[in-house]
């Protein structure tokens, strides 16, 4: 045998470990001497990470006989994936066990791990059979083989532990990423190990081979745990090519094995009838007291082979749809209901591809909608993931770390784009800090806003999301100046942030011919949902018909969130309730000439720019951004807005019958509000609006 040839090294990573590190020391030399007497040769590397006096002075005065190699290395990385690579850069063994300085293994650990590895060869990792946990707490875990516990798992949890087995070769072509406390990712080991298994690497575990784990208050593992977002960084495991391959198999058993595991076998065997496991656990006790069969008695044992993973398998369908397409830009949405917000983003969507057809675009829906999606809208370069057909039983966190998943797989330079939401809200708070690499854009609108005490008032907001997410937004856009200003006045840094991109608004050539009777009817079209106010509509005809006023008001809109009750709309012979429509478009536009709005709360809406583009005299409350396209007197009429609804309806009633006397008013502000969206919103000026915020370069486009 060559002189410095040996069959493993033992890679010792230790930090701060004074009290314990002697117990793990005596630990591993029960475990070598035990190979060593079977033929094997090891070799210790102690890699001291900022290491303290105390410590570096156990290590010292410890008798090392029992290997055939000793290695001491001082580093200064503060990072326990950096240091194991360190030690296995120096490892002169075949194969590397890690291991940690205050943890203890039975004494055929080393050997039998290293039997089993030279059975099956290099191509896996190799664990122990059982984790019995001291410490803090105590339970026990019977860890299976990839064979049993499927790839899928890795989505969400880490299936495996820290302790491994592996051909150095192995190491070194897979090296353990740099995950150092923060408040980003986490957890080198679980990373490693889905990396591993990325790369075709198999997993097995050794039959009566124990690693005793020790839990302390300020492990690196409960410490990661509090601080970090508690995701592994993005592994070659989760490319979704990769993950279907390698998971394809796993997932076939699983779902031919569900009945059958419904009604599988016996429980399972309790360790402690193992005489070989309970001569471990007193072998250990002799070194470690808080390690005993007292302790252990009655704990029930768990394994890490848990049935079908619910993720991991909403996840193949995923990948299943995305596969190898690469995207340009990721759009994380609610859905797309028939409302402003949704039509916004797809108006910046179609533009987008305008400019630039040749790139795709992922849209990831997040959230249910019972109503039909307005999915014609979007161009032929979408792929849609839609979570609530594909996974409708997760939760909205479970959802979001999925679209993590298949955002992390795009490239670098993939804009991120989230429509403010509560899944895209969600998706900001628990992953913002892993996803300011990127261009990520955050669209913002009006705040809500209810009537308190006669007063208006702001009952929710987006400024908290904001403030603890500013710095990993690229741009917050806004399709309101009004917005913008509110959020510069609380915020004070980073404006540059904050861009400006007025809704477009696409107006017909020609005008309907309008009815004999339009300038008598009037039309209010928008959801109906509790912060649009419907409930000014039934006081509003009230007051009309008390007047003596022929004037009628004719409803379209239905509900999408805070629904409100449309019988409230019946029993007055002037207001009329429509249903749904299906876009400003399709509502009987010659039979009206004024367009009646109303609203709590608001950024600039699409059905006032729509209605202006028909050249109707818009008549709607001043908040939000309204006023910055319903100029008073000029495009339209401008109401304060006021908390109480008698009072609201009795000034709507009072301008509207001034319109209605004063025909030539409404004619002539229908036609100048026309001539100011045609400039100001037209689809060529908002084309150009989003080229300049995304550096795109635009193609010479024909627009209506």
């Amino acid at each position: 045998m060559v002189e410095h040839h040996f069959h493993a090294s033992i890679v010792l990573n230790v930090h701060r470990e004074a009290v314990f590190l002697r117990r793990t020391l005596l630990s591993l030399d029960e475990a070598v001497q035990y190979a060593r007497s079977r033929g094997l040769r090891l070799e210790l590397v102690v890699v001291f990470d900022r290491t303290d006096p105390d410590t570096r002075q156990v290590a010292s005065s410890f008798d090392f006989s029992a290997y055939n190699g000793l290695q001491f290395i001082d580093v200064d990385h503060g990072s326990l994936g950096l240091a194991r690579n360190a030690g296995i850069e120096r490892a002169r063994g075949e194969y590397v066990f890690t291991a940690d300085a205050d943890d203890l293994l039975s004494c055929n650990y080393f050997h039998d791990i290293h039997v089993e590895a030279e059975r099956l060869g290099p191509r896996a990792l190799y664990f122990p059979e059982y984790v019995f946990t001291f410490g803090e707490s105590a339970f026990i875990c019977r860890y299976s083989g990839l064979d049993e516990v499927s790839p899928m798992t890795f989505v969400d949890k880490q299936p495996y532990i820290s302790r491994v087995c592996a051909h150095r070769d192995a190491l070194r072509k897979i090296p353990y990423r740099d995950v150092r406390l923060s408040r980003g990712y986490a957890y080198e080991d679980w990373h490693f190990n889905a990396e591993a298994v990325g790369a075709g690497l198999n997993i097995h575990t050794v039959k009566d081979t124990i690693l005793f784990y020790r839990q302390r208050p300020g492990s690196l593992l409960k410490s990661a745990d509090a601080l970090s977002i508690r995701q592994i960084p993005p592994a070659r495991l989760f490319k979704p090519l990769t993950y279907l391959e390698i998971s394809e198999s796993s997932h076939q058993r699983l779902f031919a094995e569900a009945a059958v595991s419904a009604e599988a076998g016996a429980a399972p065997q309790d360790p402690l009838d193992s005489d070989h496991v309970r001569a471990m656990i007193r072998s250990a006790n002799a070194i470690e007291p808080a390690i005993s069969l007292h302790t252990y008695r009655g704990v029930p044992a768990m394994g890490n082979s848990m049935g079908i993973p619910p993720l991991g398998v909403a996840y193949y369908t995923l990948c299943d749809i995305v596969r190898d397409r690469s995207f340009s830009d990721i759009f994380i949405v609610p859905f797309f209901s028939r409302g402003g917000a949704e039509k916004y983003l797809l108006s910046l969507i179609e533009a987008m591809y305008r400019i630039a057809p040749v790139k795709d675009f992922l849209v990831i829906l997040g959230e249910e909608l019972k109503a039909v999606q307005w999915m014609d809208r979007l161009p032929p370069n979408a792929t849609v993931v839609d979570m609530n057909l594909h996974c409708p039983s997760l939760s909205i966190d479970q959802r979001c770390l999925l679209a993590l998943k298949i955002i992390e797989t795009s490239a670098p330079d993939t804009r991120v784009h989230l429509r403010q939401s509560a899944f895209a809200d969600r998706l900001l708070s628990l992953y913002g800090i892993v996803l300011q690499e990127r261009e990520c854009i955050y669209y913002r609108f009006a705040d809500v806003e209810r009537t308190e005490d006669g007063h208006a008032m702001t009952v929710y907001s987006q400024t908290r999301l904001l403030s603890e997410n500013l710095n990993y937004l690229s741009k917050i856009v806004c399709d309101s100046k009004t917005i913008i200003a509110k959020d510069l006045h609380r915020f004070g840094v980073q404006a540059q942030k904050w861009q400006f991109l007025p809704p477009p608004v696409e107006a017909q050539a020609v005008l309907p011919v309008r009815d004999a009777d339009a300038r008598r009817r009037i039309l209010w079209a928008s959801r109906l949902d509790i912060e649009k106010r419907p409930s000014l509509l039934p006081l509003i005809a009230s007051k009309l018909g008390s007047l003596g006023s022929d004037l009628s008001i004719d409803v379209f809109g239905g509900s999408v969130f805070s629904g409100f009750d449309r019988t409230r709309l019946e029993g007055l012979p002037n207001l009329r309730y429509h249903d749904r429509f299906q876009g400003f478009d399709a509502l009987p536009l010659s039979r009206f000439s004024i367009f009646l709005y109303t609203s709590l709360h608001d950024g600039i809406p699409n059905a006032i720019l729509e209605a202006m583009s028909y050249g109707l005299a818009v008549v709607a409350p001043d908040v939000g951004g309204i006023s910055e396209v319903v100029i008073d007197g000029e495009t339209g009429i401008l109401l304060r807005s006021l908390p109480d609804d008698d009072d609201m309806a009795a000034s709507y009633a009072r301008v509207l019958l001034t319109l209605v006397s004063n025909p030539d008013l409404g004619a002539k502000l229908g036609k100048q509000a026309r001539a100011y969206v045609c400039k100001n919103h037209s689809p060529q000026a908002h084309t150009e609006r989003v080229a300049e915020l995304f550096n795109l370069k635009e193609r010479h486009l024909q627009y209506a």
